[in-house]
């Protein structure tokens, strides 16, 4: 389960930024601001990965921008998304 949502986080991501994998330098843990997220990808982000806009699921992936952290955040809910 965890590596389909992976794999669906990583892709919205590539899709939204315009990178690779090899893109992560710090693999998932890397800081997605570092390679071109700000507030409007987060939102249109948030918006492909069905999470709420005043949610507070959002605000928690607010607090961890890596895929690592959207991953362990989006497992804990609904078993993923």
């Amino acid at each position: 389960m965890a590596d389909g949502l992976r794999d669906r986080v990583l892709a919205a991501v590539a899709d939204v930024l315009y990178i690779d994998e090899s893109d992560l330098f710090d693999g998932d843990a890397t800081d997605l601001r570092e390679l071109g997220l700000d507030s409007v990808r987060f939102v249109l982000l948030m918006k492909r990965l069905g999470v709420e806009r005043e949610s507070d699921l959002l605000k928690r992936l607010a607090q961890e921008l890596t895929i690592d952290g959207w991953v362990r955040e989006l497992a804990g809910v609904r078993g993923g998304v």
